[in-house]
């Protein structure tokens, strides 16, 4: 007898080896990570928090004790995984024992000590092995119970059941397959059904008597998850690539099972045909009265078909590595069939045939990373973190494995990025902030993390881990993780509006110093005569519009670069410009590895691409304007058109945020100089283009001036910002005003053409609103000499302030300032301040300013603007 276990005995030493080897070798993954927060805790509060998650408390209460004795070493946290796991390899034996000959059933159980899956998560601190010893055991006791119902099967079946439950949710359809089998069993075995009945009913009490303690619980996350609430909400629905990554993982890898299913279709061509039959199979010398193959498909559609189905009929539940559950039996089923194949020698080519293919899969396990680097993320903040500084999570699960390896001890301090924490608040403390980015596609999908941080610092050190490591294609709990040192400095101190700091483009041509002549929308007898200078009389009229208006599918971007990576064909990203989501209302221009530059644009999913002939950047400064005018798309480099093309839809933007040298992610890096970094709000043609580069001439909506030394041409000499290695650009745009500014401030010269005492009323600033009395503001001088600037909201004045001018003289000269806020006004007449709170404050900005005459015209100021500066 003891001979005949030797084989036994070897498997299970290999599994052994197996499953020790390398245990330590890699860090803590996320799940693990929680696994050690909550077995450190007392059994009250692992109950508390197993009672709200999804998973019973078992696994939990056996790690608490485990880890009191052996400690939290990575070591140690996974050995009991991998003795669970051993032990799995035994029972699957026990049972191919009592489903199928001897052969199969040592089959199964070497199968099992080299399964990918089953050595992966052996090596995990993690329930999945324990789990599998569970649902062994309450086959293996199914199978006795059947066989011979006394009170020790009972009770072994029963506790088994109990076991399951009390390990994962997931084991009510093993139960569902059982149940099958044995009304199957108890309608083909006669005689003695009605006690058979009896005793069914009493073992299932039994086992539901056990798991009492825990039903309450189990319904209520049950309810909850079908609601689509609850922990495990994240779970996506399946689809057929789901079910293909399923097999791929349950057989080890896309070598081994395209063995399995060739073995399978070997199988059925020997039995099918008789001359094949007669000389390469063997009777495959199943138990009487067992029917092996039922019970073995059953426990297929239980573990993995069922809660495939619910998830694409009811709630999304099913997750691959959950298949776990009949990774025995898919080993034994392979283990059968192939017991079935005569002679030896064919029986065992084909064994090893899959031990060759399962073997591929087993190198790449031991040679490259399947779970996240977080010791060494955390290793790489050590040595770089100084004090003073602070380390915000982009999700609040990923504490746990980042506080295994880096202490929650004060200093640094950790922030997590819950949604409840007020994160500005928090990091407005820090000048250097540490960012430390996975599985964020959960919790921030959108960047809203990295775009807070990027308003008030730069970015001036990355790394992703997961550049340059080489992960394994078969099952892998491996999410990229980055991180992105934010330190002191603002990017909004580049941001610039319009023309050297100026609204939208004004240049010293322009009428008034601040606002572009392309603003005007009102100019009648206006005679300029000089710098910012002009002369009024009494019919004049000059009006502009503070925001310029946009048309729907038409804009343009435009940056200088200096190229500074070194020739690889790899894609590179110049250039996003982020809307709400990466595919809303974004635009990105990236360098091809056959290096072409291409554009795509994105309004709510993809709307097209524009792509030019391949080209090599030189090492000098290139201007590069992407341009969308409704269906129609362009790319100039260096002032001359490169490439152009339809758009199967007009382009509208929604830019969220800007990102020079890489992607939202830091991906795809390009690293470079850049500079004057414009966004448009009209299109640009190729002789606004050429202007553009050769110049620096053009009219943005906003810039940023990234070398802070204003407009760049080719002659300009000085480094840009460097962007695309560890430090990258990332700016928040600023907000779209679709009137006039909040704040602001205009200063000028006035000459009066008359004198005081003229006994008439004059505007000589109009800040106009909804109405003359509701959102304005006016400059005026009233008939009884006194010069004011009074503020309307609601119908009511919110505030006045002025002084007597009954002194002026015509044609003397006086210094005047008007600035503003929401909440107050000042005016200053040569030197003299006068300033007053507005109460109501100011809830709406302007829509246009009319200098010189009031909106209606009937208020002229008549007389000599001279320096006329809007800010």
């Amino acid at each position: 007898m003891i001979k005949k276990d030797y084989s036994l005995w070897a498997i299970l030493l290999l599994a052994t080896v197996l499953r020790i080897y390398g245990i330590a070798d890699e860090s803590l993954w996320i799940d693990e990570g929680q696994t050690v927060a909550y077995a450190t805790k007392s059994f009250a509060e692992i109950i508390k928090y197993c009672a709200r998650d999804v998973h019973p408390p078992l696994y939990l209460f056996i790690m608490h004790i485990w880890t009191e004795i052996f400690g939290i070493s990575e070591t140690a946290l996974r050995m009991i995984s991998a003795i669970f796991g051993v032990l799995a390899v035994y029972l699957t034996y026990k049972v191919g024992r009592r489903l199928m000959n001897r052969n199969g059933a040592l089959l199964g159980a070497l199968f099992l000590a080299v399964s990918y899956m089953g050595i992966n998560f052996s090596q995990e601190a993690r329930s999945y092995t324990m789990l599998l010893c569970a649902i062994l055991m309450a086959c293996h006791g199914l199978l006795k119970f059947i066989e011979k119902q006394n009170r020790f099967n009972f009770a072994y079946y029963a506790v088994a059941v109990s076991l399951m439950l009390y390990t994962h949710t997931f084991t009510v359809f093993i139960i569902l397959f059982h149940q099958i089998y044995y009304v199957v069993d108890w309608a083909g075995r006669p005689g003695g059904r009605f006690k058979r009945f009896v005793n069914w009913v009493g073992v299932n009490v039994g086992a539901l008597v056990l798991f009492g303690p825990w039903m309450y619980f189990l319904l209520r996350q049950v309810l909850a998850k079908l609601g689509g609430e609850g922990p495990g909400s994240w779970v996506m629905v399946p689809d057929h690539i789901t079910a293909w990554r399923t097999f791929i993982q349950l057989a080890g890898g896309v070598l081994p099972l395209a063995v399995a299913g060739l073995v399978l279709l070997g199988f059925a061509a020997i039995k099918l045909i008789p001359p094949l039959r007669a000389r390469f199979s063997v009777p495959l010398e199943i138990p009487a009265e067992t029917r092996s193959v039922l019970f073995l498909t059953l426990w297929f559609l239980g573990a993995v078909f069922t809660p495939f189905a619910v998830s694409l009929v009811l709630s999304p539940i099913y997750v691959e590595r959950y298949a776990i559950q009949f990774l025995p039996g898919f080993c034994l089923f392979l283990g059968l069939i192939i017991s079935g194949f005569a002679p030896v020698f064919l029986r065992s080519a084909v064994v090893g045939m899959f031990l060759a293919a399962t073997a591929h899969g087993l190198w790449l396990y031991y040679t490259t990373y399947d779970k996240e680097q977080w010791r060494e993320v955390t290793q790489f903040i050590a040595e770089n973190i100084k004090p003073g500084e602070a380390v915000v999570l982009s999700a609040p699960w990923i504490y746990e494995p980042f506080t295994y390896y880096f202490a929650d001890d004060g200093e640094p301090k950790i922030i997590q990025a819950f949604s409840h924490v007020d994160l500005r608040g928090e990091t407005d403390k820090f000048d250097t902030v540490w960012l430390v980015q996975a599985h964020e596609f959960f919790s921030d999908p959108g960047g809203e993390v990295p775009a807070l941080l990027s308003e008030n610092r730069l970015i001036k050190q990355h790394k992703d881990f997961k550049e340059g490591v080489k992960t394994n294609p078969i099952l892998v709990h491996f999410q990229s993780i980055r991180a992105t040192k934010y330190d002191a400095g603002r990017m909004q101190n580049y941001l610039r509006k319009g023309d050297e700091g100026r609204t939208a483009g004004a240049s010293k041509t322009d009428l008034v110093a601040g606002l572009a002549d392309s603003l005007i929308i009102e100019k009648k007898n206006i005679k300029q005569t000089g710098v910012h200078s002009f002369k009024t009389k009494a019919d004049s009229k000059l009006r502009y519009r503070f925001a310029q208006k946009t048309k729907a599918g038409e804009g343009a971007l435009s940056f200088r670069i200096l190229p500074e990576w070194k020739d690889g064909k790899i894609k590179r990203m110049l250039l996003m410009a982020k809307g709400p989501k990466w595919d809303k209302g974004s635009v990105f221009l990236e360098l091809t590895p056959d290096d072409r530059l291409q554009a795509i644009f994105f309004r709510d999913g993809y709307s097209g691409m524009i792509q030019g002939p391949p080209i090599k950047l030189s090492a000098q400064w290139h201007t590069i304007s992407i341009v969308w005018e409704r269906k129609k798309a362009m790319i100039y480099l260096d002032g001359k058109q490169y490439a152009i093309s339809g758009l199967s839809s007009p382009f509208q933007p929604d830019f969220k945020t800007l990102h020079l040298g890489a992607d939202h992610q830091n991906k795809f890096p390009a690293p470079a100089q850049y500079d004057d970094l414009m966004i448009f709000q009209a299109p640009l043609n190729e002789t606004q283009s050429a202007e553009l580069h050769e110049k620096g001439q053009g009219f943005p909506a906003y810039w940023y001036d990234l070398d802070l030394t204003g407009r760049r041409t080719p002659g300009t000499e000085g480094k840009g910002f460097v962007s695309g290695h560890e430090q990258f650009f990332t700016a928040v745009t600023p907000k779209n005003e679709s009137s006039g500014p909040v704040s602001g401030e205009i200063s000028f010269t006035f000459s009066p053409d008359w004198p005081a005492g003229d006994g008439k009323q004059r505007a000589l600033l109009a800040f106009n609103g909804h109405d003359w009395n509701r959102g304005s503001m006016y400059l005026e001088k009233t008939p009884q000499d006194f010069l004011q600037l009074i503020r309307w909201e609601k119908g009511k004045p919110s505030c006045v302030v002025g002084q007597e001018i009954k002194d002026w003289k015509k044609g003397e000269n006086h210094e005047i300032n008007v600035s503003w806020n929401a909440g107050g006004i000042k005016l200053t007449i040569d030197g003299k301040d006068y300033s007053g709170k507005c109460t109501p404050a100011a809830r709406t900005t302007f829509k246009s300013l009319s200098i010189g005459n009031d909106l209606n015209g009937g208020l002229p100021a008549e007389g000599m603007y001279s320096g006329v500066d809007v800010n």
